[in-house]
Formats: C-alpha cells, sequence, structure tokens
C-alpha cells in the first residue's frame, strides 16, 4: 500500500490526522485505550501527530510480549493485552479488517466481545485511490 512512512504521513495530511485524533480522544476521554500494530503505520502517527490526549496503557503486535515497550509505551502480546481491560482498542494498521478478523476468530471466543476501532479510517474512495494509484 505504502511504501515509507513519509508516504504515510502525507496521505495523512490529506486526511487532516490530527482531527481525527482530537475526535477519539474527545470520544474516548478518561478511558484507558490500547493501540493495536506497531509497524509502519503507528510509527508514522506517533512521530509526526499529537497523540498526548489519548490515555494509551499499551501497544500490542505479533512481534512483542508482556514485559517491553517500543516508542515509549508498554508492550503486550496480541493474545494478552485484553487482560489489561482496556476500554477501546485502536487499531493502527490501514488494513484494519487483518485484526479485525484474528480479533473475531482469535479473541473474542476467550474473553467475549471488546470495543475496537481503526485509528486511521479509510473510506472507499481512499482504498480505490490506493489501489489504482
Amino acid at each position: 500500500m505504502f511504501n515509507s512512512k513519509e508516504e504515510i504521513v502525507s496521505f495523512l495530511k490529506k486526511k487532516n490526522f490530527q482531527k481525527r485524533i482530537n475526535s477519539l480522544a474527545k470520544k474516548y476521554a478518561n478511558k484507558k485505550v490500547m493501540i493495536y500494530g506497531a509497524g509502519m503505520t503507528f510509527e508514522a502517527i506517533k512521530e509526526n501527530y499529537d497523540l498526548s490526549k489519548l490515555n494509551i496503557i499499551g501497544i500490542a503486535d505479533m512481534k512483542f510480549d508482556n514485559d517491553g515497550e517500543f516508542m515509549g509505551y508498554k508492550t503486550y502480546a496480541p493474545d494478552s493485552f485484553l487482560k489489561e481491560n482496556p476500554d477501546v482498542t485502536l487499531i493502527a494498521m490501514l488494513e484494519p479488517d487483518i485484526a479485525e478478523e484474528f480479533f473475531k476468530e482469535e479473541l473474542v471466543p476467550e474473553y467475549g466481545k471488546f470495543n475496537y476501532e481503526a485509528l486511521v479510517k479509510m473510506g472507499f474512495l481512499d482504498l480505490f485511490k490506493l489501489l489504482f494509484k
């Protein structure tokens, strides 16, 4: 989809992404937020946008276990982050359906339903442009 953090940042700037973060911060004020996905997309967001108004309690990813730190956040394995009881999990991937499928198949049967949503909203037009650029 994107080959560099610079391309991701350019895309996010066009979407006025800080406004999305501010909206999520307002929606989840005083709520515990877990980030899912520690790839290039999250790195681009963390390095270029203000996440300080979100109460981020940690970040989960396939490459983590439960005792590290990444970009200032405590790390969690994908099969254990729900033990922290986040109020919402924000999926920091441009293709959130990958995480959503994992959640439905692996986590919901063990932990029950939980609140999650994509950090980056991708509309149909966005996807179309990206596929055919």
